[in-house]
């Protein structure tokens, strides 16, 4: 008899786990996206967004208040050129870029404690800045960098995301033709890639393919304003597929 009650007690405790694990919140956070189709393409100074429906007041009305939540400024300059800072397990981290052979060439540099630990080239000087970004996430360093080609012309260069993660280039590894947009979104990694010739997002360690054939980034001079937004929780960004444009807002949004 005592058995007997005793497995029956196990077999509710057993049971009423499961079912709290079933009704426990799960702590992987997912993104939401929003999307707008465009009357056409963005049009710039000034900037114009015509959606298919409503108004752009009304569009850029939604997320505001997300959208207003900019990350801190950590740019600097070093021997003149742009430079970012982070922390990282306490010991800071200060990415630039030097030019050499007359500016023919460039490559981006990470110290750590002032030691180098990273370097990586990003061909010649150009209107688009070889350094994009620089995060720290979870004991991580992340580094954003164009690598640029001159082909397309001095005022519209060709240029390739690279995105590495603790020294390993992510291009390499993943097999992306192209990784950009890199930043964090509500404390977890982010970032836009190109692969087989298909556009996705790396989130929170997982790969998320995309519908467009084109999302705007490394815009310079005017064409900087279609570049994507970042926000500490979200980003917003222009995107085409085939003829057709969208507004995109993607993020953990409170609503």
């Amino acid at each position: 008899m005592k058995k007997t009650l005793i497995s029956t007690l196990l077999a509710l405790l057993v049971i009423v786990s499961l079912i709290l694990a079933g009704c426990a919140p799960s702590t992987k956070e997912t993104l939401t996206l929003e999307e707008h189709q465009l009357q056409g393409s963005p049009q710039t100074e000034p900037l114009v967004i015509t959606p298919k429906e409503g108004s752009q007041e009304d569009m850029l009305q939604a997320h505001a208040s997300e959208r207003s939540l900019v990350f801190p400024d950590n740019s600097t300059t070093i021997d003149g050129n742009g430079a970012l800072t982070g922390t990282l397990n306490g010991t800071p981290l200060i990415a630039g870029v030097t030019f050499t052979n007359k500016y023919s060439e460039s490559y981006v540099w990470l110290t750590q404690a002032g030691t180098e630990i990273y370097r990586i080239a990003t061909g010649p000087a150009s209107p688009v800045n070889e350094l994009r970004g620089l995060w720290v996430y979870d004991g991580h360093w992340a580094l954003e960098t164009a690598l640029v080609d001159l082909a397309g012309g001095d005022v519209t260069p060709f240029a390739l995301g690279q995105v590495t993660i603790d020294g390993t280039l992510q291009n390499k590894a993943r097999g992306y033709d192209e990784a950009f947009g890199l930043q964090t979104i509500a404390g977890k990694l982010f970032y836009f890639f190109k692969k087989d010739g298909k556009i996705g997002y790396f989130y929170n360690g997982q790969e998320t393919m995309l519908k467009y054939d084109e999302i705007l980034h490394y815009g310079c001079c005017s064409a900087g304003a279609l570049n994507p937004i970042q926000a500490q929780d979200m980003l917003a960004f222009f995107a085409r597929t085939g003829d057709a444009w969208y507004y995109v807002e993607l993020g953990v949004f409170s609503k």
